[in-house]
């Protein structure tokens, strides 16, 4: 029969205790340089261009991250104002606001994974002139005002409409730019 050596056990237990701190360590360093990967790969997507955290998220994690390093890299951008949801909204309205109706601003922030409230409260905060718009349009394409057949308002409020303006917008631009060739809205 085996004697039983107490101090051989504990050599045992003390090597798989160490040798599984050590694959624990590795694996953490492997974690923390992941992480640090995966915020030098934020911050190197936002250099070029702005990004909403959704639009990030999605490229880090095409890139094979994991989702916990994704999270530290959100934050590690968030932290240093690299990436601002509220911001972007803001620029996005400032920069499109003249040439795309609420609706279309709305949809494609929307598709952009921007939180319904943020968009909102963009376009209260920087409200979109879509009657100008519509004008510009008008005055791009030679519509007539009150010469132009029914077929031709027609035309131009469907492919208004396709833009996203409203009908009340339409109608009430058509109205507007027809007075205005009159002469009327000169009182």
């Amino acid at each position: 029969m085996k004697e039983w050596n107490q101090e051989a056990w504990v050599r045992s237990d003390v090597q798989k205790v160490s040798s599984l701190e050590d694959s624990v360590g590795k694996q953490q360093e492997g974690i923390l340089k992941e992480e640090k990967e995966a915020r030098n790969k934020a911050v190197y997507y936002l250099q070029f261009s702005a990004k909403t955290e959704s639009e990030l998220r999605k490229k880090l994690a095409e890139q094979g991250f994991l989702p916990a390093s994704v999270d530290s890299a959100i934050d590690f951008v968030k932290r240093y104002r690299y990436l601002d949801d509220e911001d972007y909204v803001r620029r996005y309205i400032e920069r499109n606001g003249r040439k795309k109706s609420r609706k279309q601003i709305a949809f494609e922030l929307r598709q952009k994974g921007v939180r319904d409230d943020m968009v909102r409260a963009g376009l209260e905060e920087m409200p979109v002139n879509e009657e100008a718009q519509i004008e510009a349009v008008l005055e791009k394409r030679g519509y007539s005002g009150e010469e132009a057949t029914r077929e031709e308002r027609q035309k131009i409020s469907a492919f208004l409409a396709r833009k996203g303006f409203s009908y009340e917008a339409i109608q009430a631009a058509l109205l507007h730019y027809s007075n205005k060739g009159n002469g009327s809205d000169n009182l």
